[in-house]
């Protein structure tokens, strides 16, 4: 990856993934704008004007919203190119199948829980309100393991397709899991140490937030409040969102790297041991 090469000096250390995500974020900020206020946008539309399936369509917007930060993220450590449009300097056949790979990936780590859901609920997504139902919470519960879950085989054997469609390597599901085991220790610790952290650092400000504020999100007729507490905690959840995908994007990015590399290290000595029986 440019970026991360031109970053690294020889024989140095590459720069932790905190860093490298805050770095992709400052010269990134014009996207991170743009997707801080759809989120934030979103989360207004879903509090001024609710509607039946509202969930489903914000699901939908999210898909969308997600898939250009991770598109962008992406291209700038691949390639350096940043800003709103910058995809459009990668060549289209390679940001589609970004796309349609970024698409399955997510359906494939959303559905498992959805169907948990469904089967405990009756509903494929739950919005804020029902979330906030104490009849919920143990489906909640049980949806939120298999999430996890799904997300960490996601993004251990599966994730790097995605750098592998924008580097136009031709590889396929086979060779992304064999680079999946061959860093599935890495992305496993570097995911405890960065994106899991950050979720809970974001939870405990949001905690300290409604519990100084001492207003509730939700009112007792089960709808979302607008007062300073539910801002304050649309604007940290938001941070958190682009803060966690950054350092996604730069594991995933990593572990595409060192899983070629890997791959060609052991292919390379398979050669030559057979040269050297020949």
């Amino acid at each position: 990856m440019v970026q991360e090469q031109a970053s690294a000096k020889p024989g140095q250390k590459q720069p932790g993934i905190w860093k490298t995500s805050f770095v992709a974020l400052s010269q990134c900020w014009a996207n991170v704008v743009v997707v801080a206020v759809s989120l934030i946008g979103l989360a207004l539309w879903q509090w001024a004007a609710p509607f039946s399936g509202q969930v489903y369509v914000i699901f939908v917007f999210g898909l969308v919203i997600s898939g250009y930060f991770a598109l962008s993220l992406f291209v700038w450590l691949q390639n350096g190119h940043a800003g709103v449009f910058a995809f459009r300097e990668i060549d289209r056949s390679r940001v589609r199948l970004f796309s349609g790979r970024y698409l399955a990936l997510q359906l494939l780590d959303t559905l498992p829980s959805s169907l948990g859901l469904f089967v405990l609920t009756g509903h494929f997504l739950l919005s804020p309100e029902d979330m906030a139902k104490v009849s919920n919470l143990s489906a909640i519960g049980i949806t939120s393991i298999i999430t996890f879950l799904v997300l960490w085989i996601v993004l251990v054997f599966f994730a790097t397709l995605l750098p592998a469609a924008l580097a136009g390597d031709g590889s396929g599901v086979g060779r992304a899991i064999a680079r999946g085991r061959k860093t599935v220790w890495y992305v496993t610790g570097r995911i405890l140490l960065g994106p899991l952290l950050m979720m809970f650092l974001g939870s405990m400000i949001v905690n300290l937030v409604q519990t100084a504020g001492g207003e509730p999100l939700i009112s007792s007729e089960g709808t979302l409040v607008l007062n300073t507490t539910s801002v304050i905690t649309m604007v940290v959840s938001s941070l958190q969102y682009v803060i966690v995908a950054a350092m996604i994007v730069v594991i995933v990015s990593r572990a595409y790297q060192r899983g070629e590399k890997r791959l060609t290290e052991e292919k390379n000595i398979a050669e030559n041991q057979s040269l050297a029986y020949e």
